[in-house]
């Protein structure tokens, strides 16, 4: 049997689509952008006024010598900050503005709520320029703002104070340790000078110009060596005191620990080498790869579990100081191959040369020893006085460049920044709550829908029919919960006279019509069965209102009620149930008052009838099929009512005695797998499926695709305005 399918519409996601689920949950959009944007509102209204004062402080730089020397590692931002948040610097600014001053501005202020209250809002902050940064303190009151800026920045300075005068005098003591040593190895020095000199008189110094060149070469690489030696203990002092801080302890240390120690050192050893050679490794080499991949290695080992992150200026200058040892200790090594270099070469002079040049050569080495030590005894002595007269100075490295000021005006509260926010985050949430639940809503909404999901052709669209609640119909029915109740249903009732009707609706059903009548134009549809996947579906209303436009156009139209559940078609005629289809099951029915003429011409109506108990035998008998084929001959065209197909067998056992079935599919309502599934069981037992009516669609807005009834409900609605 041929089927006529309406024209498949593009199936995009596109600009129409995506406008068209926006203005369908608009409500949605509107509720969640007001909710987000009202709670906005109440956000900033509650925002209180907050005053801030602040000052300006300048960090001097160090020694680099001095804090190798003692061990202490260059200051950070967070050596500063761990001085705001430490709890005797709280408790001292607290002590210095008065508990009573808080208790005055801040209602219900106690003393640990006040520590917290400073610690929070006396913060530090890097400027833009090297060195410089600002002490900022937040408050809902000038004058408390003012006294937290004012009375912090003192104690602060002077916290820093306390912290650089305990360095310097652990600086002193240290070079004190240093000079001890070297003015021990100085005398001795001197001494074994004087004695060598007195015992073998006035010598000459070198008695031939090649052992001159060997004592003085040998002598200043000597003298170089123990300054290099010197340098390099002292970084490696400083180094190890990092280390600790990086890497476990000593006790801790695992042998895949050392193995990668080891690795690393031989990876910056070859690196080094290349970069001797003269070899430019451009960009990130294999070896600065691999010396990466060793030090990520090494981090893993922490000395605590407390420690999760290290400090990145901790480890920039952990890679320098590795570096920088490395290269002196290779410096050392080659120096002091030189010197045993030297020192060969000495001897072999001296060897060959015994009574003329070993007095002269044991003098020479005991004379540069001994300039030696004075050169690091005086070096010594100048880092010394360094160190007292900076521990003698009042600023320890912190100067005030600008003092706090009593603010004027509270800070801005960028309300348009707050506002402009909630709208955006309102119509984000909006939109995005709306697509969500579109996308995650199963019912079937449009013809495209249906025939994606259905795969059936949609033979008419019924828009939206707005009844009064006047014309409503009241049912009532035992209630399916208890048979000593009654539940009330109110009911649509609107049938349509389609004789001068140029509705949009009453066109819907004319083209509903007409697609019908074409499906097999050789052998005409004569009998119909009208249903629905599941309840509430606008069945029973739909095919009223189809009988009522096929009476119109001239054949002799019966509609029959085979709803025998629950039954609405004498409602909507108001006729009376009695008798109807299922009197037509006793011997000799009177079908003259079965039959019953309704106030539209060529239109009849066959209620439900007699209550019956078993409503599907009756149905799927073989009285049932010779009721069909006498009404087949007394009308053009027969409708039946009948459940819906999920709920009861009875549509599916009668649709394989009809020429074809007809699925109302409402809008936004019917699910698309209870739609499906009802589909495969009448498919199932061979029935012929016609199609699908789409019912109960919102033609009101122009971003729909339901064919050209948008054009003609937007044509009719301008036309009779």
């Amino acid at each position: 049997m041929n089927q006529i399918m309406t024209p498949k519409l593009r199936t995009s996601s596109g600009l129409y689509e995506y406008i068209s689920i926006v203005i369908r949950r608009r409500w949605i959009i509107i509720i969640s952008f007001f909710s987000v944007f009202l709670s906005t509102l109440y956000y900033v209204n509650q925002l209180e006024d907050v005053f801030e004062s602040y000052s300006t402080i300048v960090i001097e730089e160090h020694n680099t010598y001095v804090n190798q020397m003692i061990n202490t590692p260059v200051r950070s931002l967070d050596f500063y900050e761990g001085i705001l948040n430490s709890r005797s610097f709280l408790k001292s600014v607290l002590d210095s503005i008065d508990l009573e001053t808080f208790k005055r501005n801040i209602p219900k202020m106690d003393q640990e709520n006040a520590l917290h209250y400073i610690n929070n809002n006396f913060i530090m902050r890097k400027t833009t320029y090297t060195s410089f940064l600002q002490l900022s303190a937040h408050a809902p009151v000038k004058e408390l703002a003012f006294a937290i800026a004012s009375k912090g920045t003192e104690i602060f300075r002077t916290r820093c104070q306390e912290v650089a005068g305990e360095e310097s005098r652990l600086a002193v003591t240290e070079i004190e340790k240093q000079l001890d040593i070297v003015r021990s190895n100085l005398e001795k020095a001197e001494h074994d000078y004087r004695s060598f000199s007195e015992k073998n008189g006035q010598i000459q110094e070198g008695s031939t110009p090649e052992l001159k060149t060997l004592q003085e070469a040998y002598a200043g690489g000597l003298a170089q060596s123990g300054l290099k030696e010197a340098d390099l203990n002292a970084e490696k002092k400083l180094l190890a005191r990092l280390e600790t801080k990086i890497n476990p302890e000593s006790d801790n240390r695992s042998p895949e620990y050392l193995k990668l120690r080891s690795r690393l050192r031989e990876l910056e050893k070859e690196k080094m080498r290349l970069e001797e050679l003269g070899i430019r490794l451009s960009g990130l080499s294999t070896v600065d790869r691999d010396i990466v991949a060793v030090e990520t290695e090494l981090l893993k080992y922490k000395q605590t579990s407390l420690v999760t992150t290290t400090d990145p200026g901790m480890i920039r200058q952990w890679q320098e100081l590795r570096k920088s040892v490395l290269a002196k200790e290779t410096e050392l090594e080659l120096f002091k191959r030189k010197l045993e270099a030297y020192k060969k070469a000495i001897n072999t002079y001296k060897s060959e040369n015994p009574d003329i040049l070993s007095n002269s050569l044991e003098l020479l080495r005991l004379e540069r020893s001994k300039e030696v030590y004075e050169n690091i005894y005086s070096m010594l002595l100048e880092k010394l006085e360094e160190e007292r007269i900076k521990s003698r100075s009042s600023t320890a490295g912190v100067k005030i460049v600008d003092l706090p000021l009593m603010p004027s005006n509270p800070i801005p509260k960028n309300e348009h920044r707050f506002y402009l926010l909630g709208i955006l985050l309102g119509l984000i949430l909006g939109v995005g709550l709306a697509f969500l639940i579109e996308f995650n809503d199963t019912s079937l909404k449009n013809n495209e829908d249906i025939e994606k999901y259905l795969e059936l052709p949609v033979m008419g669209t019924i828009p939206h029919i707005t009844i009064s609640k006047k014309n409503d119909i009241e049912i009532q029915r035992k209630s399916a919960k208890s048979s000593k109740q009654v539940s009330v249903t109110q009911y649509p009732r609107s049938v349509l006279n389609f004789s001068g009707d140029d509705s949009v609706i009453a066109e819907s059903y004319r083209s509903l019509r007409t697609n019908l009548s074409f499906v097999s134009p050789d052998h005409p549809l004569r009998t119909i069965v009208l249903t629905s996947a599941g309840p509430s579906e606008g069945k029973s209303l739909t095919i009223s209102n189809l009988a009522v436009a096929y009476a119109q156009m001239g054949k002799r139209t019966l509609l029959v009620d085979s709803d025998l559940r629950r039954p609405v078609q004498h409602h909507i005629f108001n006729q009376k149930r009695e008798p109807g289809l299922s009197d037509c099951f006793i011997d000799n029915p009177d079908f003259e008052r079965i039959i019953k003429k309704t106030e539209k011409d060529n239109l009849f109506v066959i209620t439900a009838g007699t209550f019956t108990p078993n409503p599907a035998e009756l149905i799927a008998s073989n009285r049932m099929s010779k009721l069909i084929e006498y009404f087949k001959e007394a009308f053009d065209v027969v409708f039946f009512d009948t459940p819906p197909i999920v709920a009861v067998t009875d549509a599916t056992l009668l649709s394989k005695k009809m020429d074809g079935l007809l699925l109302v599919v409402r809008s936004n309502h019917t699910d698309r797998m209870m739609a499906s599934r009802a589909i495969g069981n009448v498919k199932n037992v061979g029935v012929n499926v016609i199609g699908t009516v789409l019912n109960d669609i919102n033609l009101s807005n122009r971003y729909t695709s339901y064919g050209y009834y948008k054009y003609y409900y937007h044509y009719y609605k301008s036309r009779t305005s």
